[in-house]
């Protein structure tokens, strides 16, 4: 992993909590979300005017990743506004980052993608996945393992298994890209790969906004209304996931990208408990602590 994907990540990470945090404070939608997407999409459509790569002549299977991220994308959704609507962000949070961390090693592990993962970088993976779970207990003598099975951990759960999902298949998604196009610049690679995605993934959001009359009230309102809310989120996870797709190109296994991810449970932390006014508790200082020497480890 290089010096410049970390940096990346890094700024990723910092994004990726405001983003959320803005999300949680406005009471987190479908259609909410539909217009981050759309939003961030909108950022990046030039891209399909000036790159060189003519996206409909690409091989089929860089469409049948894409279209396998989307649909990943809309679990995360689902997911998050469930999740948001019945957790504290402070507990959510660390939970829907951590879960994620150990379901994409194991799965780039058994398919094979990307370089073996170290024994020290599993190592570190797993210290970080153990201060995520320490950081929502209250303290140390409430641990119960009922309290992880519960109804609402299905969702986080679903957040989970769409943010492994949309990684694992974006990451794909740029390795067909980067084959057929092999003299062009990682930048203009993501850059190319995210505007397309973009497209397809507004697509779906817009269809499942469709769907549910109350959802298409939400979405209307935000006009109406003068919410610039999801649009600022919307700017913020535009810019969050284009660093991470751009990272994506500077490590040998994507894994070494959610891992660093985790960064951002520390502002994420932060920002519910002194902006959201949330519960502070020793278990959160310990689980930092611990995601922070978990970092370490890997890279050593």
């Amino acid at each position: 992993m290089t010096f410049f994907a970390f940096i990346l990540i890094v700024f990723s990470a910092g994004l990726h909590a405001s983003w959320n945090l803005i999300a949680k404070r406005s009471a987190m939608t479908v259609s909410f979300y539909a217009v981050i997407c759309m939003t961030a999409a909108s950022m990046w459509i030039h891209t399909q005017f000036w790159t060189p790569v003519y996206v409909p002549g690409l091989p089929k299977l860089f469409f049948v990743y894409v279209i396998c991220s989307v649909i990943s994308d809309l679990c995360y959704c689902l997911g998050l506004v469930r999740a948001y609507r019945t957790m504290e962000m402070s507990t959510a949070y660390p939970m829907m980052r951590s879960l994620p961390l150990l379901l994409t090693a194991a799965v780039t592990s058994l398919v094979g993608w990307g370089a073996p993962l170290t024994p020290l970088a599993l190592l570190g993976m797993a210290v970080v996945f153990v201060g995520c779970i320490i950081m929502p207990m209250k303290d140390f003598s409430s641990f119960n393992w009922r309290n992880y099975v519960d109804s609402k951990m299905f969702f986080v759960f679903l957040v989970a298994c769409g943010t492994t999902g949309y990684t694992i298949f974006d990451s794909q998604a740029q390795s067909v890209l980067r084959g057929a196009y092999p003299e062009l610049a990682k930048p203009i690679v993501s850059m190319t790969f995210y505007s397309t995605r973009g497209i397809f993934l507004s697509t779906l959001m817009g269809i499942s906004v469709l769907c549910f009359p109350g959802e298409k009230k939400n979405f209307a309102a935000f006009f109406k209304e003068r919410n610039w809310m999801p649009f600022l989120a919307g700017a913020f996870a535009s810019l969050t996931y284009i660093t991470v797709l751009m990272a994506m190109n500077y490590v040998t296994n994507v894994s070494y990208v959610q891992v660093f991810r985790q960064l951002g449970l520390i502002f994420g932390l932060l920002g519910g408990i002194f902006i959201l006014k949330e519960r502070f508790a020793l278990p959160k200082v310990v689980g930092v602590a611990l995601i922070i020497t978990g970092l370490v480890i890997t890279v050593l």
